[in-house]
């Protein structure tokens, strides 16, 4: 083989390799841009959630008849949520595996929720303080991926904007379960 053609052949692969970068770049923030698009929908119901969350943790879990009243239907927006995320398909690997980490978070939201609303009907109130705290680290699950989100949009060269707003802030120091007054 002569110089030339080593030159030749030198050079088409690194142009191979510099318009393949360019066109995975590419393809990433497209799929951000569309994964962020997306997720704006999500946000009225995730804001439909945490006010939920955000209300019986203002009672601290005092009144029964407020869990119950409050949590059950979020429950099932919150089911019909993972649903929807789990339909959702992005194209990245990347994104792929942070939306793969939201889905279980909000997972982790339904099923703590869940055991809430058990353990009130039940009136037992370690199993109360249990589940919230599985809420609580479900919440922070949320916090994480979106975190993961924002470093991959950063690495993107796009806005760090997280998708929704940030879960309830956990109850201040002190709280505690307590039965309602029944």
């Amino acid at each position: 083989m002569t110089r030339k053609a080593i030159f030749t052949i030198c050079s088409l692969f690194s142009l191979s390799l510099v318009c393949g970068c360019s066109s995975k770049e590419s393809n990433v923030k497209e799929d951000l841009t569309k994964y962020i698009d997306q997720a704006r929908l999500w946000a009225a119901v995730e804001a439909q959630v945490n006010n939920a969350i955000s209300s019986v943790r203002r009672d601290q879990f005092v009144h029964d008849d407020l869990v119950l009243e409050t949590l059950k239907p979020a429950i099932g927006i919150t089911r019909d949520y993972v649903q929807q995320l789990e339909n959702y398909q992005p194209r990245t690997p990347a994104l792929y595996n942070v939306h793969q980490e939201y889905i279980e978070a909000w997972r982790a939201h339904s099923f703590a929720m869940a055991a809430l609303v058990d353990a009130v009907e039940k009136k037992d109130y370690i199993q109360l303080a249990k589940a919230n705290n599985d809420l609580l680290e479900a919440q922070r699950s949320v916090s994480d991926a979106l975190a993961d989100l924002a470093r991959l949009l950063r690495e993107a060269g796009l806005h760090t904007e997280t998708p929704t707003e940030p879960p309830p802030a956990p109850p201040s120091e002190g709280f505690e379960v307590s039965p309602s007054p029944s």
